[in-house]
């Protein structure tokens, strides 16, 4: 019987690797050896998820009823528009908080977006174990105890060396990150959300609507990704937007500011000079009347 780990590598079939490729401007290569190492990264959040206090537990009902592989294409893009206030992400879930920082370090390592494979990946193998879970008669212990051998197969495999090193220090990155965001305590959100509020506000043709067109989105949020890039992987910029725009972070600025003056009241009000500067610099880098307009308000 194929492993967990095996079975997400080969539902990203040709076709799907092409379209993902075409979607994130990678090639196919580059998709595959991401969904190598994105793989391995979920599976240890979540083992280690299953071996807290309750953990187990908290999995199994978070385990999907469907047991779907890769949902459609569009989920790709989910994180630039968001889905309900506040919500948090299967990806964040099982990553924790520095779930950005991850997904920027990954980033770099492979030379393309990686954000947006995460998102997807994640559903993806908590769909598998679902699976794996209805079809063996798991319970939580069973589901820890599985998780557990999956992920002991995998780091003692001598082919995995390699990867299994990208994911240890990826994982001590966004462990650091973490900590970053703890730090903060609960004004992180607030902090964090300027720069993506800005983002909102040039990616709006009706500022006190929803986000526009996903091209115009995707435009926006490179922005920030370019900038969290540049920044030092557990930096305060790199641990909020690593990724760049996240489904989280759009959730979050959309559950603080449902209107124009509350987006320019988060920048305006951006405690953390860094974030504060690329918000500004997101509105200033857009060249139209409207932008310029914003740029006006923000700083007045």
């Amino acid at each position: 019987m194929p492993s967990i780990l095996d079975s997400l590598a080969s539902s990203f079939g040709p076709d799907v690797m092409g379209d993902i490729g075409k979607a994130l401007g990678a090639d196919t290569s580059a998709v595959s050896k991401g969904i190598a190492v994105i793989g391995p990264l979920l599976l240890s959040g979540m083992t280690k998820q299953a071996t807290q206090p309750g953990g187990a537990e908290s999995l199994m009902k978070s385990l999907p009823e469907g047991t779907g592989l890769l949902g459609s294409l569009g989920g790709l893009l989910s994180g630039l528009t968001g889905g309900k206030a506040g919500e948090s992400s299967p990806a964040t879930a099982l990553l924790g908080p520095g779930v950005n920082a991850i997904g920027g370090a990954l980033t770099r390592k492979l030379g393309f977006n990686v954000t947006p494979l995460l998102a997807m990946a994640a559903p993806a193998l908590l769909g598998m174990v679902s699976k794996a879970v209805k079809s063996d008669k798991l319970d939580a212990n069973g589901l820890a105890s599985m998780l557990g051998h999956e992920r002991d197969a995998f780091v003692g495999n001598p082919a995995n060396k390699e990867t299994v090193e990208l994911v240890t220090s990826t994982i001590a990155t966004g462990d650091k990150a973490a900590a970053t965001i703890a730090a903060y305590g609960e004004s992180w959100k607030h902090v964090a959300a300027g720069p993506a509020a800005a983002l909102f506000m040039v990616s709006t043709s009706d500022l006190s609507g929803p986000i526009g067109s996903i091209k115009e989105a995707q435009a926006a949020g490179k922005a920030l990704l370019d900038a969290a890039s540049k920044a030092e992987p557990t930096s305060v910029l790199a641990s909020a937007f690593g990724g760049g725009l996240t489904a989280d972070m759009a959730s979050q600025v959309k559950a603080l500011a449902p209107g124009k003056d509350k987006l320019i009241d988060i920048v305006k009000n951006g405690t953390d000079p860094n974030l504060r500067t690329a918000a500004i610099r997101a509105v200033s880098d857009k060249k139209d009347a409207r932008a310029t307009q914003l740029l006006l308000e923000i700083i007045k």
